[in-house]
């Protein structure tokens, strides 16, 4: 008898470790699915938001307009590469600005650049000339002019002379405005968990994106990864340039 009620015992013990053993095991499956689950919600891909820069505006005031101007003997005309507002934010004390132009160097006299605050008063003005033929080229505010002041917003203009000084030029302007760096955004510059176009591009921060896109193709100038940043930035919201060549990875394009 006694025997028997061990037997029974073992038996139930065994029973009973096993059942836990099982339930134990689908606990753990279950917490990992939903860890697993967690992840994937996580995922930045899918968190990831659309860019947008509709809200660059200045508010109560006109914007500076599209490429202007004549020059006969060119055909097409130079591009901001700037949302469909005309304006644009940057941290940058001494910010650059992108151009493109559709036709070669040799029909052009040469090209004014000049920033002015909002009262037209020049805080950079030089004249130079271009070296290169079609494609996608920067202008930058020197490290020797007065810098941006945060929260001002600024006008720039590139401006194209044909063939002779005297003839009609051809234009393009906008604005820009500098803003402060976030301990934020500054964080996750450093972390560099992205490229650094894709960090600016995610706070709204136009000018400085494009500049940081457009020096990496430099460095990489095959890149399928940068070509596909390219259209996602030319088609955020708030843009549309669309209707500009793409860069397709040429080093020659982009200077």
């Amino acid at each position: 008898m006694g025997s028997t009620t061990a037997l029974a015992i073992a038996l139930l013990l065994f029973c009973s470790n096993k059942v836990f053993a099982q339930s134990t095991q689908q606990n753990i499956l279950f917490a990992q699915d939903k860890k697993d689950s967690k992840i994937e919600k996580n995922d930045p891909e899918e968190q990831e938001k659309p860019l947008d820069f509709s809200d660059t505006g200045r508010p109560g005031q006109h914007t500076a307009g599209d490429s202007r101007g004549n020059c006969s003997n060119l055909d097409g005309q130079v591009k901001a590469v700037v949302p469909t507002s005309h304006t644009g934010k940057t941290i940058s004390s001494h910010p650059s600005f992108w151009v493109y132009f559709p036709y070669s160097s040799q029909r052009i006299s040469y090209v004014e650049f000049v920033v002015q605050n909002e009262e037209r008063e020049d805080i950079w003005r030089s004249q130079l000339r271009i070296d290169q033929d079609i494609g996608y080229k920067s202008f930058s505010l020197p490290k020797t002019a007065k810098p941006l002041e945060t929260g001002q917003w600024y006008r720039w203009y590139v401006k194209v002379y044909c063939q002779s000084r005297t003839a009609s030029a051809q234009y393009v302007q906008s604005w820009v405005k500098r803003i402060p760096l976030t301990s934020k955004l500054y964080l996750e510059l450093q972390e560099k968990s992205e490229p650094s176009h894709k960090t600016y591009g995610s706070h709204g921060i136009w000018y400085d994106a494009v500049d940081r896109l457009l020096q990496e193709y430099q460095r990489r100038p095959s890149s399928l990864t940068l070509e596909q940043d390219w259209q996602n930035l030319i088609k955020a919201k708030g843009v549309e340039l669309q209707a500009l060549p793409n860069v397709e990875g040429s080093y020659e394009a982009v200077k």
